[in-house]
């Protein structure tokens, strides 16, 4: 519980950070956690309140800058792998018979694509001029990246895949979307291979119920295709200024962009800090 102002208590907050486009934003080469969104982390925990990330990232795939927080749980891979002070709260692992699947499709199409677990990725060519533009881009780990894999062995909760052309898309859907909800980035050519049945939501609802905890007492912020379930479920959605027009459809809030300190004026918005 938290002491309010007035002397009165509430309930404290589990709140719900995407990565991409809310705390950080490699087209605009911000690519740790502002010092303002950071105090304002710190000032919600100061406040009795938890923070986790809520990302289509695995964790590999953090960068350090958002990694170094010290958050109380992960729900990553887009919530297919769940993650609560270290200890493993909810695994979807991916078929190896999608995975087959995906690497053929990207053989005939000249596609790269990227299946991640906690620890690596795997992905197509790790030379392909494409891959090393894509993965420096985006943060990725060069030692995290392997090329050369049994699909049978590996255990991975999440998929990407990047096309050519937008006209490889429709091939793309319909070849993959027997095993996974495709979602596109905003991106016109890189999209999350998400399995069936999987979200942010589901991956939140079992973190929640992990820790005895009320969905009502969720706030989560977001910006993507990817985060409109978990907007819709949680009790506050909080789309940023700069989200998809599906995400701020399906939100509570809009607060402003994350280049303008968007975070921070929500939680000041809704009292938090």
């Amino acid at each position: 519980m938290v002491q309010c102002s007035g002397g009165g208590m509430k309930m404290s907050k589990l709140l719900f950070f995407d990565i991409d486009g809310t705390l950080i934003e490699c087209n605009l080469d911000i690519y740790s956690i502002t010092e303002n969104t950071r105090n304002a982390l710190d000032r919600l925990k100061e406040n009795g309140h938890d923070v986790f990330l809520a990302t289509g990232r695995c964790k590999c795939f953090i960068t350090e800058g958002v990694m170094n927080y010290p958050f109380s749980g992960y729900v990553t891979c887009n919530g297919a792998y769940v993650e609560y002070h270290g200890e493993p709260v909810y695994k979807a692992i991916i078929p190896s018979e999608a995975i087959k699947a995906t690497m053929a499709l990207s053989e005939q199409y000249d596609f790269n694509y990227y299946f991640e677990s906690s620890d690596y990725i795997y992905v197509r060519d790790q030379n392909d001029e494409r891959h090393q533009w894509f993965a420096k881009n985006w943060g990725m780990k060069p030692e995290t990246v392997i090329d050369d894999f049994d699909p049978e062995t590996i255990e991975t909760y999440i998929g990407m895949i990047v096309v050519n052309d937008k006209k490889d898309i429709s091939p793309m859907v319909n070849a993959l979307s027997k095993y996974f909800d495709v979602q596109r980035h905003q991106s016109d050519y890189s999209f999350d291979l998400t399995l069936k049945g999987v979200s942010k939501a589901v991956g939140i609802e079992k973190l929640v119920e992990r820790i005895n905890r009320n969905i009502d007492d969720t706030i989560a912020f977001g910006d993507g295709r990817n985060d409109i379930e978990m907007l819709e479920t949680v009790k506050i959605g909080v789309a940023m200024g700069n989200a998809v027009d599906e995400a701020k459809a399906v939100a509570n809030y809009e607060t402003d962009r994350i280049e303008n300190d968007g975070i921070v004026k929500a939680l000041k918005h809704f009292e938090l800090i």
